[in-house]
């Protein structure tokens, strides 16, 4: 039946050519033959960042390198490999919309440690791949993420094999990208003895007391009596974090369950980490990753000491501060870690308010004072960047909270202000009915 089809494929195509119609499609005109596509590979900007991958890496680097592509002369690629190995991120309770969302986002957002923690206002892997590539940023080299919230392009980098710092003033956002980025190592050995040890392990978390030291936290030892469960905590400090994480994710996800405790959700969230977080090691055995090391910092990119000309890419998206209070949204989380939230929203990029007598001038004010901080983020971002390399800005704006003002138009304008030239621009539509950001602008900038 195939090679009938084929015969009437091509008959079509010649009797389309033979009688002046065109025939070929979208593609078949991008890519030679041999190459397809994801199936869910549908958008503008996909086809665009397909394109420049393609360009960049040729045939020969698409198989380990490519976000975007299925196969390759047959070959299936190390994207698409991870992504049908991991498991259903969703649970069996939450709602239809969620799961229609990681179902028609396989390829995109829930893959390797990706789906770990369903944070707000996060950016898709799968663009962050390809953007690396757009850019030519190769395994080795090193990207700073100055805004890295989740982790997102931590993560995507070390899969890949590109050395990643990150920085961020969320100090729950810091503690939740190191716990992704450990993820991506970890031995599952002792995954079986931590889920025969829940409620030990809760506890273990639950009883922590916030102090300033290593994951800004106290642990409650001696509520596991299971010795090899204590000292797999006590001794492995990516596995205490994402395990951590866990425990924040089961209160979090508490909150928004009727009739359910943290210690009731904690297993089925633990599970579904632990699941996640082995799916990929048995990937990155038969793939043969080498997953690079990843450094998080809670700081402000704003006062960082950062060495100039010391990283070969910038890519970030800065908060989209009149869609989202982050720090609100994170409350729980940030008190669990020991902070003031009220004392870190006011100092806190795009959350941080302004000052007027009426809802406009506040507005206002507190639009200037977003843009005052961008620039020096951007300042910062041309200071630490090398010459020649780029800097990728991932921007959206709601122009019906600002009132009209455009916010990539002020960041690219503040970019070549400090050497950072545009030479590409790709909109990407946000689709859903209940966004409240219609599409956002990923700016490419180069250093001169």
């Amino acid at each position: 039946m195939s090679t009938i089809l084929q015969r009437s494929h091509t008959t079509m195509a010649d009797l389309g050519a033979r009688h002046g119609y065109y025939s070929s499609g979208v593609i078949e005109e991008l890519f030679p033959p041999g190459l397809t596509l994801l199936p869910q590979c549908s958008q503008i900007y996909e086809l665009d960042l397909a394109l420049a991958e393609f360009k960049m890496l040729g045939v020969e680097g698409l198989v380990p390198r490519s976000a975007y592509f299925h196969t390759v002369d047959g070959v299936e690629t190390h994207h698409y490999r991870i992504c049908t190995k991991t498991p259903n991120q969703v649970d069996e309770a939450a709602s239809i919309d969620r799961k229609n969302f990681f179902a028609s986002n396989l390829f995109s957002v829930g893959y390797a440690t990706h789906g770990l923690y369903p944070y707000r206002g996060k950016f898709h892997p799968q663009m962050i791949k390809g953007i690396f590539n757009a850019i030519g940023l190769k395994k080795g080299e090193t990207v700073l993420d100055p805004m890295c919230g989740s982790g997102t392009t931590l993560v995507e980098a070390s899969i890949l094999g590109i050395r990643s710092i990150g920085i961020d003033q969320n100090p729950f956002a810091a503690f939740m990208a190191s716990a992704k980025l450990a993820g991506l190592t970890l031995d599952a050995k002792p995954f079986p003895q931590l889920l025969s040890s829940l409620d030990q392990v809760f506890d273990y978390f639950d009883q922590a007391k916030p102090d300033r030291t290593e994951g800004g936290l106290t642990f409650a030892a001696k509520a596991v009596t299971k010795k090899t469960v204590r000292e797999a905590l006590e001794t492995q400090t990516g596995l205490r974090r994402l395990v951590g994480l866990a425990y924040l994710d089961a209160v979090g996800y508490a909150a928004r369950r009727v009739n359910k405790t943290p210690r009731d959700l904690f297993g089925v969230v633990l599970g579904r980490y632990l699941e996640a977080v082995r799916c990929f090691g048995e990937s990155r055995a038969e793939l043969g990753l080498r997953p690079a090391a990843g450094k998080v910092v809670h700081d402000d990119i704003r006062t960082a000491k950062l060495k100039a000309e010391s990283v070969d890419a910038v890519v970030f998206s800065p908060p989209y501060s009149f869609a989202l209070d982050y720090i609100e949204n994170d409350r729980p989380q940030i008190e669990y870690l020991g902070y003031e939230v009220d004392v870190l929203r006011e100092a806190t990029i795009g959350v941080r308010g302004g000052e007027g007598s009426n809802e406009a001038t506040r507005i206002q004010a507190r639009v200037e004072r977003y843009f005052e901080d961008m620039d020096v983020v951007m300042r910062q971002s041309a200071h630490v960047l090398a010459p020649g390399r780029c800097c990728v800005v991932v921007i959206g704006s709601n122009t019906s909270q600002t009132r009209g003002i455009r916010l990539e138009e002020r960041v690219i304008a503040s970019a070549a202000s400090y050497g950072l030239q545009k030479f590409k621009h790709i909109v990407r539509e946000i689709e859903g009915i209940r966004n409240t950001l219609k599409d956002e602008h990923i700016l490419f900038f180069v250093k001169e």
